[in-house]
């Protein structure tokens, strides 16, 4: 069997017309019209076949043919077991039953992959590196906050101390908290707002100060942000986004979807990433800490109305769109 082919020699653009004969020995035979040379099949390499595209003959030189007769090179490869995985992958191509069973396999696994694999693994990750891996991230995404969103804070000396023995003191009655820091800043972008880095660091604004009533919607706050820390929220939701890109990378080729954990941390804080289990069981942990402190349930209430009325938003989240709803909340917190 013979067939043309265009062919280019490696060194140049241009294309010239050579035959293909494809021999009874499995052999295959380049007719230049200078010369003929003989190659096994060992020594070529085909591209696979997609629809009726040339397919592309590549020979030990470097040189390549382009062959529009798919059908010719099909057969010499399944008569002569060669590539016989291409030629399973065209046939699954060429059927929509085949097609459309993978697309809902893939979209299926991806959706078992992101609701459940990842977040199982994440959690199981989250809690067993070493606590220094949370110091570097701690101290790089607090870096990169104080350069794109944070400024000094303005409050008085007074004030902080106040509220940092307070939280000082709730550390004295909370497990597992060694390490735990809180700092404040300003911040016109972000308004009233809090944030638990990885680190054990939790960042209070200065406008969340100023808008509470009492020192004890703080510590609702700092509580809060303390059942972040304590269930490793802002690690696990950074190692599920960065491991949710790298499946969209695994699916799509495309290896700018990936990101890293120390770019996706602060994009994940500044977004106001967590999911609403996160927010759930950070507010479980809150509600219990009130309770067994004999803290008024109504000052974690009163201050997310306040923050509500402020810009539209939760102490640290969105918590009217993809977190639980702002009235649920407060319901629970009356």
């Amino acid at each position: 069997m013979q067939t043309s082919a265009s062919y280019y020699d490696g060194q140049t653009s241009a294309a010239r017309t050579v035959t293909i004969s494809f021999n009874d020995d499995g052999s295959i035979s380049l007719d230049t019209g200078e010369g003929s040379k003989l190659y096994t099949l060992d020594e070529l390499q085909f591209s696979s076949r997609l629809g009726d595209t040339p397919r592309t003959l590549t020979f030990p030189d470097g040189s390549s043919c382009h062959i529009q007769d798919n059908d010719i090179v099909d057969e010499h490869l399944r008569q002569f077991r060669k590539n016989r995985a291409a030629a399973f992958i065209h046939l699954l191509e060429s059927h929509m039953l085949f097609v459309a069973t993978a697309v809902v396999f893939t979209i299926a696994f991806s959706w078992a992959m992101i609701a459940y694999v990842i977040p199982a693994s994440a959690r199981t990750i989250a809690f067993e590196l070493p606590p220094e891996v949370n110091r570097h991230l701690g101290r790089g995404t607090l870096e990169t906050l104080d350069s794109i969103a944070f400024q000094p804070s303005s409050l008085a000396q007074s004030d902080k101390k106040r509220l940092s023995d307070r939280f000082n003191a709730m550390l004295e009655t909370i497990a597992g908290s060694d390490g735990y820091q809180l700092l404040f800043r300003s911040s016109e972008k972000l308004g009233a707002n809090a944030f638990a880095l990885p680190s054990g660091i939790i960042v209070v604004t200065d406008k969340l100060v100023e808008i509470s009533d009492n020192d004890e919607e703080i510590v609702a706050i700092l509580a809060h942000e303390i059942g972040h820390l304590h269930h490793r929220h802002a690690l696990r939701m950074t190692m599920q986004s960065s491991a949710v890109a790298l499946l969209i990378t695994v699916i799509t080729g495309d290896p700018f979807s990936s990101s890293s954990l120390l770019v996706a941390l602060p994009t994940i804080l500044l977004n106001n990433s967590y999911s609403r289990d996160f927010e759930i069981e950070a507010d479980d942990y809150a509600y219990e800490y009130m309770k067994q402190n004999d803290i008024a349930l109504s000052h974690f209430g009163d201050i997310l109305e306040r923050i509500t009325a402020e810009h539209g938003s939760s102490d640290i989240d969105d918590y009217i769109s993809t977190h639980p709803s702002t009235e649920l909340r407060l319901q629970r917190f009356r």
